[in-house]
């Protein structure tokens, strides 16, 4: 037997003994005892009376010490973040908590009643004060006292000023009901914010005109959006599972997704259809304690690209045009200027000599006035053809200096070699025997051809040397025309 037991029980036992021994004394004066009775019984009286004593200070420190205990637990369950409630088995509240108070104070005068959990729900359920239940009352507490004491999991109620309670209920053994409420506000609000801003964020996602990609850290696809579909012309079945490698050329099957965070960076890929995308894709990861996972969002800026190009070919064309002159296609005098500040310096540098042509169709006037200017035009194309023809090298350039005079530029090239340049473009055009009848020269087209060479010099405009040809083709139009005069001073 325990000790707290031996304490308990040792009134009980001692008062047994006490009514034993007043019964052997009476037992004793019945049959005539001894003297020494009445002082037998004077002490077994006393010995009552001390018993009774140590049994009713036993008591009162037994009853003290379960007030204590009573009001320990009841201050401990007053203290706990949960409301407690005790129902009997006849379901009638037997004790309950301030905290339950503190969530439905309008529910006191039926707590301090201990009133039933029917009466006091349909008391709530008058006062609406069960926001779920409202239009649906009867239905609403049938189903609850159905679940009641049952349920395997926590109920979730919204009650009064938007305060959200897990309600845990358990059956004692005794058919009574324990229940504990528990205040889960907190946690229901951020749940509630935060399906707000997943649903903020699927909808910006969803509508984006980026295509936006969620990739498991190896790379394969897990999500993509509609702008994304409509971009690669995948539907979103098809490119979930794939690499990211299925989507994007240029080496990035060979890369994970971490090696592609940092500054965008462009790439190219095909679109269903075959047709060539260029791409931006910017990469960024998704870390916390359960989730790693990258998004990538891939901006389309093919068009632009495209734009560029035609841009390019335009300018390009442009470039063209404004150094080519638009009758016959060769330089212009703009494209000619340019081409002779370059080689003249390039000869300096070079110590190369630098050659020009100075050409003139004679009595061109004439020919326009005896057949036209549109045969004149035709004319001057075929010349320009012709010397380009006799010139053949790339690097030489064939311009129209103005009206019926071009000019040839022949780098790398001494006097003589441009004498043979000249000689070839006479008899080229004599050969071609265009028909010229008005010219007092010939019944052809004829050239006037002023033909000079020099090296390059820093300290010497290089316009010295276009100088020089003028005079040696005017020359060679005092000489009688269709001829070549030459002037020559190497520097």
């Amino acid at each position: 037997m325990s000790r707290f037991a031996l304490a308990r029980s040792w009134p009980t036992l001692a008062f047994a003994l006490l009514l034993l021994g007043q019964a052997a004394a009476l037992a004793l004066s019945l049959g005539g005892g001894a003297g020494w009775l009445p002082w037998l019984l004077t002490g077994l009286l006393a010995l009552s009376s001390l018993l009774a004593l140590a049994a009713l200070s036993t008591l009162r420190r037994a009853r003290a010490k379960a007030e204590r205990a009573q009001r320990t637990l009841e201050e401990a369950i007053d203290a706990l973040p949960a409301s407690v409630e005790i129902y009997d088995e006849t379901d009638r509240l037997v004790a309950f908590n301030q905290r339950l108070v503190e969530i439905y104070p309008h529910m006191l005068r039926e707590f301090q009643r201990r009133a039933g959990f029917e009466d006091m729900v349909r008391a709530s359920l008058a006062r609406q004060g069960i926001p779920e239940a409202i239009g649906r009352e009867e239905e609403w507490l049938a189903e609850r006292k159905r679940q009641r004491g049952r349920q395997s999991a926590p109920l979730l109620q919204n009650v009064h000023d938007e305060i959200w309670l897990r309600v845990f209920e358990r059956r004692t053994p005794s058919g009574g009901i324990v229940g504990v409420r528990l205040d889960v506000s907190d946690l229901i609000h951020e749940q509630q914010r935060l399906a707000a801003s997943q649903a903020h964020l699927h909808a910006i996602i969803q509508s984006a005109m980026n295509g936006i990609l969620t990739l498991d850290a190896e790379g394969h696809v897990l999500e993509v959006n509609p702008s994304c579909e409509q971009l690669f012309g995948f539907s979103a079945a098809e490119l979930q599972g794939g690499h990211l490698s299925m989507l994007f050329s240029g080496g990035l099957s060979e890369l994970a997704p971490q090696s592609l965070l940092g500054q965008p960076r462009e790439v190219s890929a095909r679109h269903r259809s075959g047709e060539e995308l260029s791409l931006q894709l910017t990469m960024a990861e998704v870390r916390t304690a359960t989730t790693h996972l990258f998004v990538c969002i891939v901006t389309d800026f093919s068009e632009r690209k495209r734009q560029e190009l035609r841009l390019k070919r335009a300018n390009e064309l442009l470039a063209r045009q404004s150094t080519t002159d638009g009758l016959t296609g060769v330089g212009n005098r703009r494209l000619f200027d340019q081409a002779l500040q370059q080689e003249w310096l390039r000869s300096a540098r070079s110590g190369q000599p630098l050659a020009i042509l100075l050409v003139d169709i004679d009595h061109f006037k004439q020919y326009n006035d005896r057949y036209g200017h549109v045969a004149g035009d035709d004319a001057l194309r075929r010349v320009a053809t012709l010397l380009r023809s006799c010139v053949g090298r790339g690097g030489e350039s064939v311009c129209r200096y103005g009206g019926e005079e071009f000019v040839v530029l022949l780098v790398d090239t001494d006097l003589a070699g441009a004498q043979v340049v000249a000689q070839r473009c006479l008899d080229s055009l004599r050969l071609a025997a265009i028909e010229h009848e008005a010219s007092p020269v010939r019944p052809t087209l004829s050239l006037s051809i002023g033909v000079a060479a020099r090296l390059g010099h820093s300290q010497v405009a290089a316009q010295s040397l276009l100088e020089a040809a003028d005079a040696a083709l005017y020359k060679a139009k005092q000489g009688g025309r269709a001829r070549m005069v030459c002037e020559a001073r190497i520097a």
